[in-house]
């Protein structure tokens, strides 16, 4: 989970729903992506709800992994 509220609200449905294993990173996505970019673990984009859409692991490197596929042709696809 990124660690914000709606975070917050799904890990409590979640453990209600009887799932066991729920974590969050302290500080969530976006502190971990600005403390490791594209050292860390995270593959992809972290797609935001605010004008920037998603961001990527080092805004500064190019080299970010593209995880998505298109549901109808299997191409790489983020956006």
């Amino acid at each position: 989970c990124t660690g914000g509220i709606r975070c917050e609200k799904a890990s409590v449905m979640l453990r209600k729903r009887g799932v066991e294993d729920v974590s969050q990173l302290s500080g969530g996505i976006h502190r971990y992506l600005e403390t490791f970019g594209n050292d860390g673990y995270y593959k992809g984009l972290n797609f935001v709800f605010d004008q920037r859409v998603a961001m990527k692991p080092d805004p500064v490197k190019p080299q970010n992994e593209i995880v998505g596929r298109c549901v109808q042709c299997s191409a790489k696809f983020n956006e």
